[in-house]
């Protein structure tokens, strides 16, 4: 789990299986290209400023004539991407290459297949509270008074509301029920944070009061028109077992199919329940800490984990850590989109109501923020400081997914391996049981993508494999098994992202002998930026063998 940086810019995604190849004729119109990394960068700046809608009086415009002709473009830049000859280039440099190829056939199946537009009522949804894939300009919403210089802005997002969502019901000619009771789900918060939105304006803020309750209604209308119609809506939600094989392969980099996906996260699901097993035997005398219960005791004891963490893989050099990464004392508890719904208790109202995660993290976060600090934070933060114009730009359609959860998971347990949590018994029983949840999404990914399961039955298999702190109606389930239906990738890539990175730790190590220095590794991995794992191995270790099956 992304406990601070949820990859919200994740793209969206679902229909036959060959990939769109650009026609001969398309091809041979295209005008003459410079085969070097220059022509790249510019093509690839390019590329990128087609992704987002056109808005029109503050409404993206997802209408079928807006998408034909954004398809249409994105036909013209693949042509103008495969005439470019990258063959003479160093590997660093084709490594580019197949970044922007990755994501321009990310665009594509955004349109053959995904069509959230179309498919996901979610999609369009106008708050940016945490929920996955979105349209585009969702807003936050904010603390108010606002100052004067936001208030028009803010107050023109909030009127254009009732656009967007009759726009909405327009474009959502094809809707799948499970996504369509995700997105009443999803709705019904924003009902309330409108409404909370207005009663707090109508104190400080009037001139946002009537906007906020324009707001308000239209999101219930949608809502209800949602309710009336889902029950006739064919059930599943995901984008078939051939569409998503050909996604891992040719937008995510993965190098493997979605049964040997399978295999590899029940073995690794196997692996987690029989250590943690062992080490339930092991401190069966020795009781399990209570969580915290107030917010002052969660912010001393996470800063206490934080510093403790930091300085363990600095003080082993274990990896580089930069002096911006540090402990940040505003960042407080991760809550999920539902935690932010104005109807719902407080995080520590008593008595505390705690989510599989916080079941973990407030008795010891050492795990979580392993996974978060060192983690996704550092990421987020090394990735603001990329100036490189292929690698530093913020990646799209999930193709880095699995890179940024692989390292952020592969903390976790390596935080273990390492001898942290020798002296902390049950942080180890702790980190396993969060290893055992994590491979527990693996199956219901597969199922909901093969359109196998309901997003009810994956929830269902969830709960039921984790083997503590979830229950039914748990937020982190509701949370991951919506996301993993509208997300591909998102759901095994905790685990293969981990394995990724360690099969190429393997194929490092036996290459130095002697001379390997897991310090250089993690940095060297690190270095290479948020791109696909199999494109840092061709980079460190110079295989391209994967790489080559995904090429074409």
């Amino acid at each position: 789990m992304n406990t601070r940086l949820l990859p919200l810019a994740a793209a969206l995604l679902a229909a036959p299986v060959l990939s769109v190849a650009v026609a001969p004729a398309l091809a041979a119109q295209a005008p003459a290209q410079r085969s070097d990394h220059a022509a790249l960068v510019t093509l690839y700046e390019a590329f990128r400023a087609i992704v987002p809608p056109a808005v029109v009086n503050g409404v993206p415009d997802y209408s079928p004539a807006a998408m034909a002709a954004q398809q249409a473009e994105l036909e013209r830049f693949r042509a103008r991407l495969k005439a470019i000859d990258d063959s003479d280039w160093p590997v660093a440099e084709r490594v580019d290459y197949m970044v922007v190829l990755a994501e321009m056939r990310g665009l594509e199946f955004q349109h053959r297949v995904v069509q959230p537009w179309k498919r996901d009522p979610a999609f369009y949804s106008t708050t940016n509270l945490g929920f996955g894939p979105k349209m585009h300009g969702a807003m936050a919403i904010p603390k108010l008074p606002l100052p004067k210089d936001r208030l028009a802005a803010f107050r023109t997002k909030l009127d254009a509301v009732p656009a967007i969502l009759r726009q909405a019901r327009v474009n959502l000619t094809e809707p799948r029920g499970d996504l369509a009771r995700l997105a009443i789900a999803q709705k019904q918060v924003e009902v309330n944070v409108y409404g909370e939105l207005a009663a707090q304006a109508d104190k400080v803020q009037p001139a946002l009061a009537a906007p906020a309750r324009r707001a308000q209604a239209a999101a219930a209308e949608f809502k209800a028109w949602l309710e009336s119609i889902e029950a006739g809506l064919p059930a599943h939600g995901g984008v078939g077992h051939d569409n998503y094989a050909w996604y891992l392969k040719n937008v995510l980099l993965l190098p493997y199919t979605p049964e040997q996906v399978g295999v590899i996260g029940e073995r690794e699901y196997q692996r987690q329940i029989a250590f943690l097993k062992i080490e339930e035997h092991r401190n069966r005398a020795i009781a399990m800490p209570e969580p915290v219960q107030t917010r002052a005791a969660f912010d001393a004891k996470r800063k206490a984990e934080d510093e403790a963490l930091l300085a363990f893989l600095r003080d082993g050099d274990w990896v580089t850590i930069p002096d911006y990464v540090q402990h940040d004392p505003e960042e407080g508890p991760y809550q999920f989109p539902f935690e932010k719904d104005p109807s719902k208790p407080g995080l520590f109202d008593p008595p505390l109501n705690l989510h599989f995660f916080f079941q973990a993290e407030f008795r010891d976060g050492r795990p979580l923020r392993a996974h978060n600090l060192p983690g996704h934070a550092f990421d987020a933060l090394q990735a603001a400081r990329d100036t490189r114009p292929v690698r530093g730009a913020p990646r799209l359609f999930f193709v880095n997914g699995l890179r940024n959860e692989g390292w952020a998971f592969y903390l976790e347990e390596m935080i273990l391996q390492a001898g942290m949590l020798d002296d902390r018994p049950k942080t180890r029983e702790i980190d396993y049981i969060l290893g055992a949840k994590r491979a527990a999404r693996v199956l219901p990914e597969l199922k909901m993508q093969a359109n196998e399961w309901t997003w009810q039955q994956a929830n269902e298999s969830l709960i039921a494999r984790t083997p503590k702190w979830m229950a039914k109606g748990d937020a982190v389930a509701q949370f991951d098994i919506e996301l993993y239906l509208r997300q591909p990738g998102y759901g095994i890539g905790y685990y293969m992202g981990k394995v990724e990175l360690e099969k190429l730790m393997a194929d490092v190590a036996m290459q130095e002998g002697a001379a390997f220095d897991i310090k250089r590794f993690h940095d060297r991995f690190r270095a290479a930026g948020s791109i696909p794992i199999s494109l840092i191995r061709w980079e460190m270790t110079g295989r391209d063998d994967e790489i080559q099956a995904m090429r074409d």
